[in-house]
């Protein structure tokens, strides 16, 4: 009987030893947010190599860069040989069957939406074999949430300030009714002026922005200072917005255009802005939020 005991110790020991020593997937990011959510699950030992574009945190850049956003540098990836490709974006189905004969098992996870990004976690905690710390980040995400939509829904829709969100200048271009700056903009007690829009990112005219006279603008890749430059848009000195000097430029723009774990970080900003907290708190400030 103690000998079969003896064996049946044995061989747990082993398998517990086998499953210690079970190596961590090999993960090459070509997604600013996906590698941001990877550091936040604490499993970054995994990440082997980053796009260009993944700079946060801090410690991401010392990651080998392997590609641009959803852009394999085929031989770069080779060398690094990972297990996985993660990336929200693909240049093509090319790059696709490509970096698959390398050996790389490619995942491509939607970011269109906040339920896309927890789909996303739960997958990375899957993948990564971090459950538990996968759903920690669900449930501060979600709850997060469910406080922002509380506060908002203390305003009546018809109360609520029109924003337009400028994502870039050159031409110009805002965001429809199904993207996530959209419900950034609806958790953070406003209305975005292009929801009506079918298209996720379009471009808009000065004449139409005019049409839909915003209440607040917000010009996250705008520098710090240009408030000026965008309160000068032939016609816009008639819009609400300019009249009351609510045009708010220098913001940190990663935390409103990337999908992440700072979305939340984005949509207190955002309410600072469209509620005007930032008069209410810091006394008087010039448009772009800073004390003067």
């Amino acid at each position: 009987m103690r000998s079969v005991l003896a064996v049946i110790l044995i061989c747990l020991g082993l398998a517990a030893r086998s499953a210690s020593t079970v190596p961590e997937p090999r993960v090459v990011s070509l997604s600013p947010s996906i590698t941001e959510i990877i550091f936040l699950l604490g499993k970054n030992n995994c990440l082997v190599g980053r796009s260009s574009y993944c700079d946060y945190p801090a410690e991401a850049k010392k990651l080998p860069v392997v590609g641009n956003f959803g852009v394999p540098f085929l031989e770069h990836l080779a060398a690094v040989k990972p297990d996985y490709v993660i990336t929200t974006k693909l240049k093509d189905k090319a790059s696709k069957q490509a970096m698959e004969s390398l050996g790389a098992k490619v995942i491509m996870l939607d970011d269109n939406s906040f339920d896309d990004y927890i789909k996303c976690v739960k997958m990375l905690g899957e993948i990564l074999n971090c459950q538990a710390a996968a759903d920690a980040e669900i449930s501060r995400f979600s709850k997060a949430l469910e406080e922002f939509k509380s506060l908002a829904d203390k305003v009546p829709a018809a109360s609520r300030p029109k924003v337009y969100v400028e994502v870039w200048h050159r031409p110009l271009l805002t965001c429809g009714g199904k993207t996530f700056i959209n419900d950034m903009i609806g958790y953070a007690g406003g209305i975005n002026i292009g929801r009506n829009e079918k298209a996720e990112y379009f471009p808009c005219s000065l004449e139409w922005i005019m049409q839909q006279n915003p209440d607040v603008i917000i010009c996250p890749g705008m520098g710090s200072g240009k408030s000026g430059e965008v309160a000068k848009r032939d016609g816009w000195q008639h819009i609400s917005a300019v009249k009351s000097k609510r045009i708010y430029t220098g913001l940190e723009q990663d935390k409103i255009f990337r999908l992440g774990p700072r979305t939340i970080e984005g949509i207190a900003l955002l309410r600072k802005y469209i509620h005007d907290d930032v008069k209410s708190e810091t006394g008087t400030t010039n448009s772009e939020g800073k004390t003067e």
